[in-house]
């Protein structure tokens, strides 16, 4: 491969990855990581997160310390909360580079390259603030030190391996070392690499066991109780026999195991079925693979608790299996070549014709995007060009213009879809409370009685005490001049707080009931001055 398609390539993944990395207001379980950080760093804590400064340890630690340090270089705000994301996507694919590199010949490794960071799945979690792409990060970081050490008894490969298992363990939970154990005792199984039960290995073992449970010790102590320990087998070994939440059918991951991989899902079903058939003649290494592939899909699947990002760890085996297809039977299978040179074709015609569907759908149509839509469009023409002259490989060319696509859609156009809400609120909040007077800020309150705002209003509200919880009587609601209610109110509780002075100042309507705010103020405080709007 030339290196101007690499150059291409990580030109066009670092746009996709940064730019407007601030501009989405946090969505979903987002502001459960960002605010979490944000009251840790405000109490000066490290091992007890808090939502709305009550304790919230149900999630591993690392993402905390690592938004909670971007927070305290960058303040507290979208970028600073994603930014650790973005960094660890880059770090997981060269880690992913790296993983390749006794496995395939330079050329499919820089292919390889192409095709995982350009992945629907990949994409999708590099640009939030989750916990998905830390496991990622840390399932293939311990799949390129085993891969690159699995013919040695050496100390630095073990290391290496418990390190990345450890960094996905505590990010996301138990689900790191189920997949790492389950694709490395295979292929030991299949290469009878017994050597690796050593002293060395049980060393490192031990150690990591260690780490993994010294945080949950300090957490544990730090509160005075045994409660991080039991929310440990809560979250991690009672959920997956006896969910209490996200019961999925087993499914959906039927669904989920080619989407993440999009646009190159029809190649990991081919290569399932190409290998399944003929699984006696293929090599040991597609064995493993393909034997690793199944086995985490049926983990997944046996799990009772389900949803759809929980199998993104899989992605590296998937794309191993794709690019073992390739070489050996991808370009060769005429019907699947067509079938990718029209999707090639597809998607080009998308990106020229975005801004007219984009007009028949009202959408604004702004200068920055305009200017960043031309510039991808003539890039396009040009990466059409290259594979029509054969300077590019069909997957190498869809894979830049599956990122051309990326660029327009991530940086610019994801972050309109949904009326921002909670962070309309929460700002309104946080500027009636710097127009406090006497020097104490008023108290916020939230209805009891509906259901509490969420963690990404208490981020954007930043509110520097607990919010607390009210009936709506006049005995509660005597010290509270301004008030959160969520999904509005019955006819009799607004006279109620009509008759308590309350005046409705602003409501923030949202699609969905439960994102609705309203935000209500007591006339009759002295604590209160209200901004002029």
């Amino acid at each position: 491969m030339k290196k101007w398609p690499l150059f291409l390539f990580v030109l066009l993944y670092l746009f996709c990855l940064f730019f407007n990395l601030w501009a989405r207001d946090l969505f979903g379980v987002e502001g459960r990581w960002a605010e979490a950080a944000r009251e840790m760093a405000l109490r000066g804590s490290n091992f007890v997160p808090t939502l709305n400064f009550s304790p919230h340890i149900t999630k591993p630690l690392l993402p905390f310390w690592l938004i909670k340090a971007s927070g305290l270089i960058f303040g507290f705000n979208e970028f600073a909360v994603r930014f650790p994301s973005a960094i660890l996507s880059i770090l997981t694919l060269v880690a992913f580079y790296f993983l390749t590199k006794p496995l395939l010949e330079e050329r499919l490794r820089l292919l390889a390259l192409f095709i995982f960071g350009s992945t629907l799945g990949f994409m999708e979690f590099s640009r939030l603030a989750q916990s998905e792409i830390y496991q990622l990060f840390g399932v293939v970081l311990a799949l390129a030190f085993y891969t690159n050490f699995r013919e040695k008894t050496s100390l630095l490969g073990y290391a290496g391996f418990f390190t990345g298992l450890l960094f996905g363990g505590l990010s996301k939970g138990l689900t790191t070392p189920a997949i790492l154990f389950i694709a490395v005792l295979l292929d030991i199984l299949l290469g009878k690499r017994f050597y690796h039960f050593n002293f060395k290995l049980f060393s490192v073992l031990l150690l990591s066991l260690f780490l993994y449970f010294l945080p949950y010790y300090l957490t544990a102590k730090a509160l005075e109780s045994p409660l991080p320990f039991y929310l440990f087998l809560r979250e991690n070994l009672t959920q997956a026999v006896d969910p209490y939440d996200n019961l999925r059918p087993f499914y959906i991951y039927l669904y989920y195991y080619p989407l993440w991989v999009a646009p190159y899902s029809l190649l990991l079903l081919a290569g399932l079925f190409y290998y399944l058939k003929n699984f006696q003649p293929a090599n040991q290494e597609v064995k493993w693979i393909l034997l690793a592939n199944l086995a985490v899909l049926v983990l997944f699947m046996l799990a009772k608790a389900r949803r759809g990002y929980y199998l993104l760890p899989i992605l590296p085996l998937a794309v191993l299996l794709i690019l073992h297809f390739l070489k050996e039977k991808g370009e060769k299978i005429q019907g699947l070549l067509r079938l990718h040179q029209f999707l090639l074709f597809f998607l080009f015609l998308m990106l020229t014709l975005l801004p007219l569907i984009l007009k028949l759908l009202h959408y604004p149509l702004e200068e920055t995007f305009l200017l960043a839509y031309f510039f991808l469009l003539g890039l396009s023409f040009f990466i059409l060009w290259a594979y029509l002259k054969k300077r590019l490989s069909l997957y190498e060319d869809l894979a830049l213009l599956t990122l051309c696509l990326y660029a327009l859609y991530y940086p610019f156009l994801k972050y309109t879809y949904s009326y921002p809400s909670e962070k309309l609120a929460g700002t309104f909040v946080q500027e009636i409370i710097s127009w406090k007077t006497g020097g104490k800020a008023p108290t916020v309150c939230y209805a009891k009685e509906k259901d509490k705002p969420t963690a990404n209003f208490f981020f954007y509200a930043k509110i520097m005490d607990q919010v607390k919880e009210v009936k709506l009587s006049p005995l509660d609601l005597k010290d509270c001049p301004i008030l959160i209610v969520r999904e509005g109110l019955t006819q009799e509780e607004e006279k109620l707080l009509r008759d308590l002075k309350y005046t409705k100042k602003q409501s923030f309507v949202h699609r969905e009931k439960s994102k609705t705010y309203e935000i209500y103020f007591q006339q009759s405080s002295e604590a209160l001055k209200t901004p002029s709007r």
